[in-house]
């Protein structure tokens, strides 16, 4: 389980297949290869498709979120994930 309070980020590298599972709060995703940004709330969830960079920021509050490679596709290896504070916050 992932704790992400306001300025901080959580990184995930070569994570086809994992999935993000949002507890509280509310995130926005960016996928490198992806058209579009996501933004989730408690109770949803979302997939990774592409094996690029995935960016997650909580929206105004703490967010808790689970990561997971619980997804049928998890095809890649060697994924990995870290969280960062913001510069500057």
């Amino acid at each position: 389980m992932q704790r992400l309070e306001p300025g901080m980020f959580l990184r995930l590298e070569r994570a086809a297949g994992t999935r993000l599972r949002i507890l509280s709060g509310q995130v926005w995703i960016t996928e490198s290869g992806q058209p579009d940004d996501v933004f989730l709330s408690a109770g949803q969830s979302y997939d990774i498709v592409g094996s690029g960079r995935v960016v997650v920021e909580p929206q105004a509050a703490l967010a808790t979120l689970i990561v997971s490679r619980e997804t049928a596709c998890a095809t890649t290896h060697g994924s990995s994930f870290d969280v960062h504070r913001a510069a500057g916050s």
